[in-house]
């Protein structure tokens, strides 16, 4: 998986909740200038992680995009999130290196398999 899909609040539950993997999602919009700093970075990772899917949410796409980033806890922008079967178990905010992000996600991920093994979803 090593393309970045843009994510639109129509494609969220099929791309981030019935999602079997985990999925890193980059909360941005066109007038952050950290966020514009950010996307080449961002766009580096999918070729380090290829059981991942990489997404990009545009937040001033809708106010549903607006909305499912303020349910899922985005307070500004640049936020990475990471989802596991819909639900969030790690969060990056604001701009870092790839390597930063890098070294992130892989302490993320790590962990990822145990936070769903020991806990029950709310439904």
């Amino acid at each position: 998986m090593s393309k970045i899909i843009d994510l639109q609040a129509e494609s969220w539950d099929e791309g981030v909740v019935r999602h079997d993997g985990p999925v890193v999602v980059d909360f941005w919009h066109h007038m952050c200038g950290w966020c514009l700093k950010l996307n080449p970075e961002f766009e580096r990772l999918p070729e380090a992680f290829e059981k991942v899917k990489f997404a990009k949410m545009n937040i001033l796409d809708s106010p549903d995009n607006r909305r499912i980033a303020m349910e899922s806890g985005v307070m500004g922008t640049p936020t990475i999130k990471v989802f596991c079967q819909g639900r969030a178990v790690g969060e990056i905010v604001g701009f870092r290196t790839f390597e930063m992000l890098l070294s992130d996600l892989r302490e993320i991920l790590s962990q990822k398999d145990y936070c769903l093994e020991q806990s029950t979803p709310l439904e």
